[in-house]
C-alpha cells in the first residue's frame, strides 16, 4: 500500500504543476476601462523585449498603486504569457503615466488591462485589489 501512495506523488505534483501552469491572471476589477485608457506598443530595451506606453487617468480621483497585467499573445490570440507590473506614482485625474514592462519573450502581440488599483481619495482611501 505505501509504495502505491509513493509511486502516486510525481502523478500528484505534475497534476497541481500542470494546473498552477493553467490558470490565467484576470483584471481583479471588472470595469476598470471606465476609469482608465491605456496606450501600449512592443519594443526593445537594448536587447531585452518591452511592452511601453501610457495609463491616463479619465475618472476625477487620483489613483495609485496602479498594476497592469501585461498579456502575451500567440498569432491565434492565445495567452502565451503574463506580467503584472506597477506604474510609478499617483495618476492625478486627467493625467496620464508611462510605464514600462519587461517581458520573458517577444510575442506576437500584447494585450494590456489595469489589474489592480487604489483611489486615493481625501479620508480615506479605497482599495481595489
Amino acid at each position: 500500500m505505501r509504495r502505491r501512495m509513493l509511486a502516486m506523488v510525481p502523478v500528484l505534483v505534475l497534476a497541481l504543476v500542470t494546473s498552477t501552469l493553467a490558470a490565467q491572471l484576470e483584471p481583479l476589477v471588472r470595469g476598470w476601462e471606465q476609469f482608465f485608457e491605456i496606450d501600449w506598443a512592443g519594443g526593445q530595451r537594448g536587447t531585452e523585449p518591452v511592452v511601453y506606453g501610457h495609463v491616463h487617468n479619465t475618472w476625477g480621483v487620483p489613483a495609485r498603486s496602479v498594476r497592469l497585467l501585461v498579456d502575451a499573445l500567440d498569432p491565434a490570440g492565445n495567452v502565451v504569457g503574463q506580467k503584472v507590473t506597477w506604474v510609478p506614482g499617483t495618476i492625478t485625474p486627467g493625467m496620464r503615466a508611462y510605464f514600462e514592462a519587461p517581458v520573458p519573450a517577444p510575442a506576437a502581440s500584447y494585450r494590456v488591462s489595469v489589474f489592480a488599483f487604489d483611489w486615493d481619495q481625501a479620508g480615506g482611501d479605497v482599495d481595489h485589489r
